[in-house]
Formats: C-alpha cells, sequence, structure tokens
C-alpha cells in the first residue's frame, strides 16, 4: 500500500477507533486485492490536465443491435447484442481542485448549519469543504466504504480527518443515514450530491433523497404550526400547569409488561384510530378487550363507547381546542386518560379512571419537568396514533396491533361514522357549506394521490398521510430489531413496510387458546403500573425535589429577569442609534447582556411565542432601507428588533401568569 493510504488509514483508525473495528475486514479485504494488484472497484485512475489524479466509473450499460430502424435492448450474453462499457467522471478532467472549490462555495454559515456530501468520489469536496469551512459540521455519507477507501487511497484526507466537527456514515439504511441528520432542521442542511459519486448505488441515494424531502416537508409544516398555535400552547400549557404535580407520568407504564417477565411481553396492544376501516372491527372489540390492552386514539373514542366498550387508554395529546371536542358530553370512569400539559384545559376535566401525563414537546412543561421529573417521553409523529403506537411499543408489548388508521379515503370516506369530525360537519352545515363539502375539503386539501393498500388495491391518500407512514415506516422497523411486531387489523388501509397483515378474527382465535394468562397478565400489568408509581415517589422524596409552587416562582423570576435584560438592551441601542461614535461600547454591553440572556432558565420558554427565523426575516426587512444599508448601525438596529421581540414575548408570559 502506498504511504497516502498508510497515513489516512491510520488517522483514519485513531478519530474513529469503534468504525474503523466495525469496518475491519472492509479494510482487510482492500488491501489483500490492492497488493496483488486487483483493485476492487470498476474505476479507471486518470491524470486530469492540471496533473490531479481523477477517475473514470466504469458501468456496463445495455449495448443495442439496430436493425430496420429499431434498438433490442441486451437481454443475454449469447445474443447478439454485446454490453457497451460506459465510463463516468468522477471529477474535471482540467482541474478537480477548482470545480470543487466552485461547489462549496455554495455554502453558507448564514443561510446553513451543517453539510452533507451524499457521495463523494475521490474526496475533492470534502477537502475543499475543509479548508474552506473549518469548523461547519461536515457529513459524509458513503454507503460503500470501499468508495470511502479508494478515496483514502488516493488522497491526502489529513484535512478530512482533522475536521473537528466531522460524521462518516457507512454501511447503513437510508432512513439511519437520515435519522442522523435530526439534530439539525431540514432546510438549513445543505445537501451535495452528484449523479458521478451516486451512480455506483443510485437505490441507496434516491431512497435518502427522498426521505431527506421528507423531513423538509416535516420542518416546513412544523414552523407553519408553531407559527399559526404557539400563543394557544403557551396560554394552554400555562393553565395545566398544577397537573404537572398533581398528575402520574406514563414512565409508570415503561417496559412493565417486561419487569413482569415470563410471557407477559406476548400481551397484545389494539391501537384503534378512526379511519372509516375501524367500522369492520367494531363488533369484535367486547371480546379483544377480555384479552388484548385497547388503546383509543381520542377521534375514535366517540365511536368506541357508542359500541358499549370502555378502552384501557385514551390518548389526546394535541392542544387544540377542537381535539378537546372529541372528549365533550363523553365520560370513560374505567379508562386512562393520556395527555400532555399543553393539552386544551377542558381535557382534565374527563371523567375517566385516571390522567396520566406524557412529557411535553413544549418549552413551559419542559422546564417545569426538569425540576419536578420527568413524566415519560412520547414518539410524535404528526399523527395522535403514532403517539399510542409508541405506548405501547415503551410498555413493552411484543405484539402491537392497529385498526382503523387508514392514512387515506378508503371508499373515499374521512372518518368513522359517527366521529366528532362527521358530526361537527353536520352539525355546522348550511345551505352554502354542507357537510359534504367539508368531506371534499379533507379529501382534496392537501395534494391528493392514490397509492395501494395491503391488498393491492388503490388508495386516495395525500401529502400529510405519506408524512405519518413514513414515521410508521421507520419507527416500525426499529421496533422489529427490538423483536416487537407491529400488525394492521384493517388491510383497506394505506400499505405500509414494516406492519404486517392480520385480521380480528386470526386475533381472538390466538387470544382465545391463552386467554387466562392474557387476562391474568393485563392484570399484573396495571399493577406493576401501580408499583412503579409508588416506587418513584418514594424515589422524589428522597432525592428532595421542589415543591410546584417553588419553581413556579422561580420561573416568574426568571421571565422577570429576562424583561429587564431586554429593557437595557433596548436603551443601549437607542443610545447608539442616537450617537454613532458610542457603537464599539454599546456593543460591548450588549454582548454582556446576550450571555446573560442565553444562559437564563427562561430563555427557552420564551422561545415559544418568539418569532420564527422566517417571521424574524421579515420583520428585519421592513426595516427603513437607512438602517439596513448603514454598515456600523444595521447590526444595532437588527438588535433592537430581537430585544423588543423578546420583550412582547415575555410580558405575554407575564400577562398569562398574572
Amino acid at each position: 500500500m502506498n504511504s497516502t493510504w498508510n497515513t489516512n488509514i491510520a488517522l483514519f483508525k485513531k478519530r474513529f477507533p469503534a468504525l474503523g473495528d466495525m469496518l475491519k475486514d472492509d479494510i482487510a479485504f482492500f488491501e489483500k486485492e490492492c497488493s496483488e494488484g486487483h483493485f476492487p472497484l470498476p474505476l479507471e485512475f486518470i491524470e486530469a490536465k492540471n496533473g490531479s489524479p481523477t477517475a473514470l466509473f466504469k458501468t456496463e450499460t445495455a449495448g443495442t443491435e439496430e436493425a430496420a430502424g429499431s434498438k433490442v435492448p441486451v437481454q443475454d450474453a449469447d445474443k447478439s447484442t454485446t454490453a457497451k462499457a460506459a465510463a463516468i467522471p468522477l471529477h474535471s478532467k482540467y482541474n478537480p481542485e477548482r470545480e470543487a472549490e466552485q461547489l462549496v462555495s455554495q455554502f453558507s454559515r448564514n443561510d446553513f448549519d451543517a453539510a452533507v456530501f451524499l457521495g463523494f468520489g475521490l474526496g475533492y469536496g470534502p477537502l475543499a469543504f475543509a479548508e474552506k469551512n473549518p469548523s461547519a459540521p461536515m457529513i459524509l455519507i458513503e454507503n460503500n466504504p470501499l468508495f470511502l477507501f479508494a478515496a483514502m487511497n488516493t488522497l491526502d484526507f489529513t484535512k478530512v480527518l482533522s475536521h473537528p466537527s466531522l460524521v462518516f456514515v457507512t454501511k447503513a439504511d437510508p432512513a439511519t443515514a437520515v435519522s442522523l441528520l435530526s439534530g439539525y432542521r431540514a432546510e438549513r442542511v445543505k445537501i451535495f450530491s452528484a449523479k458521478a459519486h451516486t451512480a455506483h448505488d443510485t437505490a441507496f441515494a434516491s431512497q435518502f433523497l427522498e426521505l431527506f424531502k421528507r423531513s423538509l416537508q416535516k420542518d416546513a409544516i412544523n414552523t407553519n404550526t408553531l407559527e399559526k398555535f404557539s400563543r394557544l400552547w403557551m396560554k394552554n400549557s400555562l393553565a395545566n400547569l398544577s397537573y404537572l404535580a398533581k398528575c402520574d407520568g406514563v414512565k409508570k407504564y415503561r417496559s412493565a409488561l417486561l419487569q413482569l417477565g415470563g410471557n407477559a411481553a406476548e400481551l397484545p396492544f389494539v391501537i384503534l384510530a378512526a379511519g372509516p376501516s375501524l367500522a369492520a372491527v367494531i363488533p369484535h372489540l367486547q371480546r379483544l378487550k377480555e384479552s388484548c390492552v385497547l388503546v383509543c386514539v381520542d377521534t375514535a373514542l366517540h365511536a368506541v363507547l357508542k359500541a358499549g366498550v370502555e378502552p384501557d387508554f385514551i390518548v389526546l395529546v394535541d392542544p387544540q381546542y377542537a381535539c378537546a371536542r372529541h372528549l365533550e358530553f363523553l365520560k370513560s370512569p374505567s379508562s386512562v386518560l393520556i395527555t400532555e400539559s399543553a393539552a386544551y384545559p377542558s381535557v382534565f376535566r374527563f371523567e375517566c379512571r385516571e390522567t396520566v401525563m406524557c412529557s411535553s414537546l413544549f418549552p413551559i412543561g419542559q422546564y417545569f419537568e426538569s425540576r419536578l421529573g420527568q413524566k415519560g417521553k412520547l414518539g410524535a409523529g404528526g399523527s395522535v396514533a403514532t403517539t399510542a403506537w409508541d405506548f405501547a411499543r415503551t410498555c413493552g408489548a411484543k405484539k402491537i396491533y392497529i385498526a382503523g388508521m387508514d392514512l387515506g379515503f378508503p371508499g373515499k370516506q374521512t372518518h368513522i361514522r359517527g366521529s366528532q369530525f362527521e358530526e361537527r360537519a353536520h352539525r355546522t352545515s348550511c345551505r352554502t357549506h354542507t357537510a359534504e363539502s367539508d368531506g371534499v375539503s379533507s379529501l382534496l386539501g392537501a395534494a391528493p394521490t392514490l397509492a395501494k393498500d395491503y391488498r393491492g388495491k388503490d388508495i386516495l391518500t395525500d401529502k400529510r398521510m405519506s408524512l405519518f407512514a413514513w414515521w410508521f415506516e421507520s419507527n416500525c422497523a426499529t421496533a422489529l430489531k427490538d423483536g416487537q411486531k407491529t400488525f394492521t387489523l384493517t388491510p383497506q388501509s394505506l400499505a405500509i413496510p414494516n406492519i404486517a397483515v392480520s385480521s380480528a378474527e386470526e386475533l381472538l382465535e390466538e387470544c382465545s387458546a391463552q386467554k387466562e394468562q392474557l387476562v391474568q397478565s393485563k392484570e399484573k400489568f396495571l399493577e406493576q403500573a401501580e408499583k412503579n408509581s409508588a416506587l418513584q415517589k418514594n424515589e422524589d422524596e428522597k432525592n428532595g425535589l421542589p415543591s410546584f409552587e417553588s419553581v413556579r416562582a422561580e420561573f416568574r423570576e426568571s421571565l422577570e429577569n429576562l424583561a429587564e435584560l431586554s429593557k437595557r438592551g433596548l436603551a443601549l441601542c437607542q443610545v447608539a442609534i442616537q450617537n454613532r461614535t458610542k457603537v464599539q461600547e454599546v456593543n460591548a454591553k450588549l454582548s454582556e447582556i446576550d450571555a446573560k440572556i442565553m444562559s437564563s432558565k427562561g430563555k427557552e420558554a420564551a422561545s415559544l411565542v418568539f418569532p420564527t427565523e422566517r417571521q424574524l426575516a421579515a420583520k428585519a426587512g421592513e426595516l427603513p432601507p437607512s438602517a439596513i444599508n448603514d454598515a456600523l448601525l444595521s447590526p444595532v438596529y437588527y438588535s433592537r428588533l430581537i430585544y423588543g421581540e423578546l420583550q412582547k414575548a415575555v410580558r405575554a408570559y407575564l400577562e398569562c401568569m398574572s
């Protein structure tokens, strides 16, 4: 092996010892093949016009036999046609370094937080990026480690391997690769992807880009939702604060089945969603409840109670008032309600056996839980069904069944008959907006498209549903690795990979064979949860957790401190604007204020009603041209805008708390 390889692989193993150990067989294979003169990849190395090394990726394409103007594709080596070798240049044949520099110039820290190279050929792109951006996070994705080794065998990778924010991804599936980017907002990630660098594995590249595209859609939806509902979340959270001290958390159920040991984890969980197909399972619910744990989403509760069945658990985690109405005028005395601190306040008045809380997705609840104790996280994929499924998974169930999670419109219906959605449509219908108009709006409101159900038949779905399906596809795959299988009881639903097809009749038949054992497991599961709760309370007492009132006072004090800091910042900005000679002095003082704001315990909570980046950019665009174009004062004007918005956010909190 050459000195370039020896230097690079030594640095690689030192920087990433675990990855080096995982790839030790691949490294040994690569070194053996190269030492014997058999380069293990279809690459032809050539010299660019400027003397730098580059390469051609050789791939076979179908040759053609032209006869009477027709083209016949190659089908067999013995046929008259032959395969032709195509050569794809990995880099410029003239100056690959300059090409790479032009490529990475598209990255700016003002626009992006991280860069991803989806394949990188011989590595000119990453090398140029490391030179120009010595601190920006850089993720190198090359699923075939031999192509990574080819790069390290050709160019000096010292600058890349010395980059402080470097991540290598190899021998991973596309979903795993995308999940590694979850720490960044998708729109703030720059993807560098050249067809030449992914030609050896187009399936991986296309799947990765499709999944990343869904992340972009999800982030856009999250931003829109935040801008629309942030003040509602704030008001709800502040109104419900006392329940954080009163209610148990769902963590008392976490792994409760596994704690029991034996065959307890065989206890089936059945998730009841509100799709039209739930109607086929409704007649079996009474028998299913005897030997299964029924987990009902809020939207399906009306239909389930109407069938005379009280589910074991009801899940409602959406803060909107419309979701609270799914419980309106209903009661389920034997059920446990799972909700979160940002739910609409009337939810906590629902008549049930017990209300338990999951950890909040919103900063106010997170602040109080950090001081009073965590309630227990549950997954959130945009649909309440995702939270219900994740609850079953965290309990330790080996088999999770889903009914009515159609993620589409079978029979062009939107929800099961009798659901709150349908009832509301009838209540609010009038001559100019009928119930049918409401249904059409749901069907056509989000880029409708045709897909396949589990039977291979067409089903109408849309962009929103595809995001939920993606969440289930990736999370069910992870659950499968842990021995937890997911089934659908309604094959007329949108087909999702990693979910198998079953039926209510098959499930009942399985349950009848071990009914006595399952009934006992269900009772012991609920008993174990109460034991876990008692143990947690004893542990909290030993740890001396602060009282709710003291945490509330601390929270208010931190908000008042933020209000004072923003007030001082505004005053200093005004001093600089009125006297340009004071700018340097003011900037030094503003830096001190900013440091105190960033260390404030209340800043995350205040961020809930602080403008999004999109809103902030729009507000900045409304500044007078004289402020925007003044190189000295434009940063001061922008700081004034930030302090002003922070003061508004804090004032909104304090008004709700008074």
